[in-house]
């Protein structure tokens, strides 16, 4: 047999029904921009010449096999031995489970309260439409129910198939099949962990305003020790967040919050200077005009913020 043939060549295309399933997710990378994930796949077609048969269990090597390419960057290694089930009629069934960490770009401009959509792309290598196509196996398109991923929330997966994809490499069309799953980022981490205690310094910095003007000394110490313990703060969590080359939803939250505390050290030496030139009416006003103006701020700034999230 001539494995470097495929049935009946002069015929009708061959059809190659394909399908993938999610077994695990092992972890999606911001940072590296990657997933590490283990799949199922199956591929079945029809080839005559191997109807004598039945029920043999064959190397890839003794058959014709169609190769499948993986277009993200990476690999995935086969964890099953390479072999094919001949059925009835000549029919082959390739199953086999692969595994590994593989490029999928993330949209990050919502972060911490974005979603993902991240695309595995698989492509009939040898093969134009006309000679063999894949076909969607969809009783094999799924995922397991148990996942070993803590910090997202797998909504599902689907999967098409694009019978006229130009392959650069080749500039020749070919059949790809397209895994696309949906990811959503469990938010609460980044809630608790970041939200909340920069929130919590920055009511802090409001303190300075119920405090008598009189009093510069504790006033000017607690906003320098609201302005530090923020900053302190922030370089403590930076390793909780992704380094991008542009501004995401956490980004502008922190930026906005390191402000407001900023502008709550700045009236505190307003008040301070307006006590030393016996002006202390005009300090306890702007005060009191701070105790509403800073809180209202602050969740106008949030909303702006978080407006397309919430």
């Amino acid at each position: 047999m001539r494995t470097h043939i495929r049935p009946d060549p002069d015929g009708v295309p061959t059809v190659i029904k394909t399908g993938v399933r999610v077994i695990d997710i092992r972890e999606i990378n911001d940072v590296d921009q990657t997933i590490t994930i283990d799949l199922a796949i199956r591929r079945t077609w029809q080839d005559d010449r191997l109807a004598a048969l039945e029920g043999c269990k064959l190397e890839i090597g003794s058959v014709w096999f169609p190769e499948l390419v993986l277009l993200n960057s990476g690999r995935l290694f086969e964890r099953w031995p390479e072999t094919v089930t001949i059925g009835p009629n000549g029919t082959v069934t390739y199953l086999q489970r692969i595994s590994g960490t593989l490029a999928s770009y993330h949209a990050l401009r919502d972060f911490p309260f974005d979603s993902q959509a991240i695309d595995l792309s698989f492509i009939l290598l040898d093969y134009e439409p006309e000679e063999a196509f894949i076909e969607l196996d969809a009783e094999f398109v799924g995922i397991y129910d148990v996942l070993n991923i803590s910090d997202w929330r797998i909504k599902g997966v689907a999967a098409q198939i694009d019978s006229g994809f130009i392959a650069d490499a080749f500039d020749e069309t070919r059949t790809k099949l397209d895994l696309t799953i949906e990811a959503e980022r469990i938010r609460a981490f980044y809630v608790w962990k970041i939200i909340l205690p920069i929130s919590l310094i920055v009511f802090m910095s409001w303190s300075v305003f119920w405090i008598d003007p009189a009093q510069y000394g504790p006033q000017i110490g607690l906003s320098a020790t609201s302005m530090l313990t923020i900053i302190a703060f922030i370089f403590a969590a930076t390793n909780m967040l992704p380094p991008l080359g542009y501004f995401t939803l956490m980004d502008f939250f922190i930026g906005g919050a390191t402000i407001f505390v900023f502008l709550a050290l700045l009236v505190s030496l307003t008040t301070t200077y307006l006590n030393t030139i016996k002006y202390r009416e005009g300090a306890k006003i702007l005060d009191i005009a701070c105790r509403f103006v800073f809180p209202l701020a602050y969740v106008a700034f949030n909303w702006f913020v978080f407006r397309s999230v919430l």
